[in-house]
């Protein structure tokens, strides 16, 4: 018990390390690839998710989902890339190949679908080399470049907002 607690110490303050360290590049590219971070237990909609993604223009190749799940053993997850908290170790340690490959990708957007704080997925978020980073309004404001302030179940309205801001800043592709 008292390793737990040294082992969140140990990540948040990795996790600070992070958004200190971050350099935040403004650039007028368009939003080509994008990263979703969702935990389970909060979020199962993939046809959502798809529709997000044509609405944002993004072909489905374009479009990674990575997902925090805390399964039983009899349980399955709907989404392929998974990984659950054991697989964070101390000092913001990556110890599965699913998450080292997922924060390495440069996308373009990252977007944070939970509202849980939790310290495995703000560590995957702070990690992430996305170069701009939206969340919803619960998460933590240091992570992201960008705060919808909406609840996870109204979805519509994150949607509406999300493409509202992202064609304000000129992010959106047009063709």
């Amino acid at each position: 018990m008292i390793l737990k607690g040294f082992k969140e110490k140990s990540n948040k303050k990795y996790i600070n390390n992070c958004v200190k360290q971050r350099v935040v590049v403004t650039s007028n590219s368009t939003i080509k690839k994008v990263g979703i971070l969702v935990f389970d237990k909060e979020f199962n909609d993939l046809e959502w998710l798809s529709n997000l993604a044509k609405t944002l223009k993004i072909n489905a190749n374009e479009l990674e989902i990575l997902s925090l799940v805390s399964l039983k053993k009899e349980e399955v997850s709907i989404f392929t890339n998974t990984f659950s908290e054991k697989e964070i170790g101390w000092k913001g340690t990556l110890k599965s190949q699913v998450i080292k490959d997922f924060v390495a990708k440069d996308f373009d957007l990252l977007i944070n679908f939970y509202e849980t704080e939790n310290l495995a997925l703000q560590l995957v978020t702070a990690i992430s080399k996305a170069k701009f980073k939206v969340g919803i309004f619960k998460a933590d404001e240091n992570l992201n470049d960008l705060i919808i302030q909406t609840k996870l179940k109204d979805q519509t309205i994150f949607k509406t907002e999300l493409v509202k801001y992202l064609n304000i800043l000129n992010k959106l592709n047009h063709e």
